[in-house]
């Protein structure tokens, strides 16, 4: 299912994330979310619905403002304005937020990624996050996405 060269980055990531601890990118519990649906989305076992999912949105300035708005409505009290993990109140949480900052440079960050993310929530793997698929369109969802990806620091107009 995976070539040698997927399995190869998979293992390298996991030996650095252990020698270099995980807390500097939102993994401070051994069944953070991050973990669980990371190691999930790299096995293959991301649900079908989502597996080959790509953002149907182009990344216009007005998809990535009104992902922006939308990010600080649904996302930056837990997550922060930076996507740091360290929103408000992400501090009361286990396990906490993840660093989004971090995760969205990682190979995982695919739209795929992101929207099942979004959409089921933290449910499956015991975190606090919402379930936004029937709170958010699939629009919404795709432009939180595109803002994510633009690193926090969008612009508009640039």
């Amino acid at each position: 299912m995976f070539s040698l060269r997927t399995l190869y980055k998979a293992s390298l990531l996991v030996l650095v994330l252990a020698a270099t601890g995980c807390s500097h990118i939102g993994i401070n519990e051994s069944n953070s979310i991050f973990i669980g649906r990371y190691t999930e989305y790299m096995w293959g076992d991301i649900p079908e619905q989502y597996a080959e999912l790509t953002n149907p949105l182009s990344a216009s300035l007005v998809n990535i403002a009104d992902g922006e708005k939308l990010y600080q409505l649904q996302c930056m009290m837990c997550h922060g304005k930076a996507g740091d993990g360290n929103g408000p109140a992400g501090g009361k949480l286990i396990p906490g937020p993840a660093n989004l900052a971090f995760t969205r440079r990682l190979p995982i960050a695919t739209d795929a990624f992101f929207f099942w993310t979004i959409s089921e929530g933290g449910k499956p793997f015991d975190s606090a996050m919402p379930a936004f698929g029937e709170q958010l369109s699939d629009k919404e969802i795709w432009q939180i996405t595109h803002y994510i990806n633009t690193g926090f620091n969008f612009k508009e107009g640039a």
